[in-house]
């Protein structure tokens, strides 16, 4: 499969926002760990922790391979997020219209172990492109996720490839669902993702980093 995929084109610069806490700050430019949604996919019956998913399309910046992962990452750590999708702090940006253009949600992740960068915390802030959103008449809450990506599942174990946006305490999986890899067999939603580039590069992640993972987890 080509690298050129739908809705996946190489560039450098796209809208994002980088948001903390309560407070809400804009920014112009964004990392290759972003994405702007463009449009909404048809609803189907895919339910996350009781909630109805709707998945946006949007242009996301894809590793070519794993060695491209890794220079993409600021971070690579293993552990493990703390709160779930719904416990986590859903950050919203909505046009004049009231439509939703960026839903993402902050959570906590607590570190063991750091392959590549500096965390300064046993904690970091991890930016999912995945959050809880209002519909704008009914009110109705629905877990709206850009592309393929899976929401982090509570204590289990994962590999995370990241990336930080100036400005912004928060860090971003590097491709949106490219850089998070479940490593302890608890959370089996990756294996939902059809694209082909993921498939190969999560084989290469596993393969290359099997004896850290494994100690990781027996300690």
């Amino acid at each position: 499969m080509g690298k050129l995929l739908k809705k996946r084109i190489y560039f450098t610069i796209i809208a994002a926002i980088a948001i903390f806490g309560a407070g809400l700050v804009t920014a112009n430019n964004t990392t290759n760990s972003l994405a702007q949604s463009t449009e909404k996919v048809s609803v189907n019956t895919e339910i996350v922790e009781g909630l109805t998913v709707t998945r946006t399309e949007g242009n996301i910046i894809v590793p070519k391979d794993l060695e491209d992962l890794i220079a993409k990452s600021d971070i690579i750590a293993i552990g493990k997020p703390t709160e779930s999708i719904t416990e986590s702090t859903p950050l919203i940006q909505r046009d004049f219209g009231g439509y939703v253009t960026e839903a993402i949600s902050q959570t906590e992740f607590k570190v063991q172990r750091v392959l590549k960068g500096a965390s300064y915390s046993d904690t970091l802030l991890i930016g999912q492109q995945a959050a809880i959103v209002a519909d704008r008449i009914t009110g109705k809450s629905s877990l709206q996720v850009l592309e393929d990506y899976q929401p982090l599942v509570k204590n289990a174990k994962y590999i995370l490839f990241q990336k930080g946006l100036n400005g912004s305490p928060l860090y971003f999986p590097v491709g949106v669902y490219y850089g998070k890899f479940n490593v302890d067999g608890t959370d089996q939603a990756e294996n939902k993702i059809e694209d082909l580039d993921f498939k190969l590069i999560r084989k290469d992640v596993i393969e290359r980093f099997k004896k850290i993972i494994d100690e990781t987890l027996a300690s």
